[in-house]
């Protein structure tokens, strides 16, 4: 793809003309979703595991007012550390760069943008969805939105804790979203290992993944593969503590008047606050995990994500 505002790295452009395994990676993590200077060190790490994995990392990202698909290690540091990095989806990609801004992109503009240029996986900590009381908010993620129109598989260990994740459930199935446990048959609630909710189909290995991946080809179904792989057991936090950590963080947020695109890194840091960082290990912990799951099925199955 030629285009001045698309800027795609040497190593991405290789990987695509060879027709290599690719994995797209977002960048609101690196700017929102995790502090300082751990951002940075989480983000290359999710780079390192790709690549000794066998496949080529694409972080993808808003530079200056171009979409950059293959951040490097200056990119990301900038992201890690200005304070007025944006936080872009479907809706407002284009006014950032109309803006020459630098701006960070969420699970829906990441997925729109690697789709661009033909990535098929993707790697993600977890999901966005619909929130608490969004009978009054309305408050969906755009995410549930791209994961139905992009042909994807999106690794991910659920949505995110904060959110409805039983509604999230129901909007995922509505749209008509695979839902594939990685060894397991429950929904996995981010932070918690498990929910009492099951996957529409358990895979114990990446072949029987390509079966089903097959299987799509023959239907032709377009919408996304939602792969969960959950949080390592020894990570994982007790649902009743992260209940009473949300109902604490959200009645600050409401008092604060913090909501919109706002509300979601607020309620991290506040969460991660009170569980004296228990959730942030396990949410590095599955990032990593998720990176590296990611870069095996990409590269076990490239030859038929390319066709």
């Amino acid at each position: 793809m030629k285009n001045n505002k698309i800027l795609i790295s040497a190593e991405v452009k290789s990987a695509i003309k060879k027709k290599k395994p690719i994995v797209a990676l977002e960048s609101t993590l690196i700017s929102h979703g995790l502090p300082y200077p751990l951002n940075i060190s989480i983000a290359n790490k999710c780079i390192d595991i790709i690549k000794k994995n066998n496949a080529t990392p694409a972080t993808i990202g808003i530079i200056d007012g171009n979409i950059k698909i293959g951040l490097n290690k200056f990119d990301i540091k900038k992201l890690a550390k200005l304070s007025n990095v944006e936080k872009v989806s479907r809706h407002n990609l284009s006014l950032s760069m109309f803006k020459n801004k630098y701006a960070s992109t969420t699970v829906a503009s990441t997925m729109m943008i690697a789709s661009l240029i033909g990535i098929k996986i993707f790697s993600t900590g977890g999901i966005g969805g619909v929130h608490m009381d969004s009978e009054s908010t309305y408050d969906i993620s755009s995410d549930l939105k791209e994961l139905e129109k992009q042909d994807m598989i999106v690794i991910s260990s659920g949505a995110k804790s904060i959110l409805d994740i039983f509604k999230t459930n129901e909007m995922l199935e509505t749209l008509g979203i695979t839902r594939i446990g990685f060894k397991t048959n429950y929904v996995p609630g981010f932070w918690t290992e498990k929910t009492n909710m099951l996957v529409d189909a358990k895979v114990n290995n990446i072949e029987e993944l390509g079966k089903i991946v097959l299987n799509r080809k023959i239907i032709n179904q377009k919408s996304s593969i939602l792969i969960y792989n959950p949080v390592e057991k020894k990570y994982s936090v007790r649902e009743n503590f992260i209940k009473k950590w949300m109902k604490i963080a959200n009645k600050k947020a409401k008092l604060k008047k913090i909501k919109g695109k706002n509300l979601t890194p607020y309620l991290l840091k506040e969460i991660s606050k009170l569980s004296n960082e228990k959730t942030l290990r396990a949410n590095t912990s599955l990032i990593i995990n998720n990176a590296k799951l990611a870069a095996k099925i990409a590269a076990k199955l490239n030859i038929m994500l390319w066709k």
